[in-house]
């Protein structure tokens, strides 16, 4: 078995880690800390380059490469600098799951959207009260007619003030054993 990466694979790790050198300046990583702001023209430009989104498939406008070719873009991107690969790389946060388990209409709205840079997603799991232990949910949803009644409270989640949509989980069957069975992953549009 060949463990090293191919022609095509450098070429990628190449092309992040040209546009990382040229883009990534220690002044713009400062200046989003310090104001607290996500870089847009950053994310829209890695996009045209097709780093955001490289492993979505290319009906949803990503690349069509696997998970080695996105983790060669995350390496490189947080090589260069922590704080704006994270911003970068986690623009698609939620689209994994988007991509496993969501509707073809939800892949089809929102995935092309986050490969052009043109939104960033979210995921909506953690609770004050229960940290990261997703096998136990506050948050409920209830099905009334044709919607679901949420309530609940999420915190600490990354993307929440720039998200266009969140992926949010909730405890739709509360007689559920084990209680995670009666659990939900619900998309939410800002």
């Amino acid at each position: 078995m060949d463990f090293h990466l191919t022609e095509e694979q450098k070429e990628i790790q190449q092309a992040v880690r040209e546009f990382c050198q040229k883009e990534f300046t220690p002044e713009l990583a400062m200046e989003c800390d310090k104001k607290e702001e996500f870089p847009w023209e950053l994310y829209r430009k890695a996009a045209s380059l097709g780093f955001i989104g490289i492993h979505f498939p290319e009906e949803y406008g990503g690349g069509g490469y696997g998970v080695l070719e996105n983790v060669l873009v995350v390496e490189e991107m947080c090589r260069a600098d922590s704080t704006l690969g994270s911003a970068l790389i986690l623009g698609d946060f939620a689209c994994d799951i988007l991509l496993k388990v969501g509707t073809e209409e939800q892949k089809e709205k929102w995935l092309p959207k986050v490969a052009k840079g043109e939104i960033v997603s979210a995921g909506a799991f953690t609770e004050p009260a229960r940290g990261s232990d997703i096998t136990l949910m506050d948050t409920t949803a209830v099905k009334q007619g044709d919607e679901w009644v949420i309530n609940g409270t999420k915190t600490l989640i990354t993307n929440a003030p720039i998200a266009s949509f969140f992926i949010t989980l909730c405890q739709t069957d509360p007689e559920a054993s084990p209680t995670y069975r009666g659990q939900s992953l619900i998309l939410i549009e800002r």
